[in-house]
């Protein structure tokens, strides 16, 4: 399931595979909307763990991973959860200058 949730986008795969027309794209998006899917439901079995060992483990904070698995699925949650990170720790670093 893992490497499902984290493999190359289908939009990446179609364009290199040289695959088009309607039959293509339309197969390319239920196939994102899948692995978009199969994150969500990482992100809810991410949720049943403690609050410490979450953070210990992911780095990130209750709220910022229910905000992600609360976004609808055309947007892609773990980009979003990158960037929160990303933003965290650079707002951190500045702190500690």
């Amino acid at each position: 399931m893992l490497q499902s949730v984290y493999s190359t986008r289908i939009e990446e795969t179609a364009h290199a595979a040289g695959v088009t027309g309607l039959g293509g794209w339309f197969k390319s998006w239920t196939e994102e909307r899948r692995r978009r899917k199969l994150r969500r439901d990482a992100f809810a079995t991410l949720l049943r763990v403690d609050d410490d060992v979450l953070e210990d483990i992911t780095g990130l904070r209750r709220d910022q991973v229910e905000a992600a698995a609360r976004l609808p699925l055309d947007v892609d949650a773990l980009e979003r959860l990158q960037a929160m990170r990303r933003a965290e720790l650079k707002s951190a670093r500045l702190l500690r200058r």
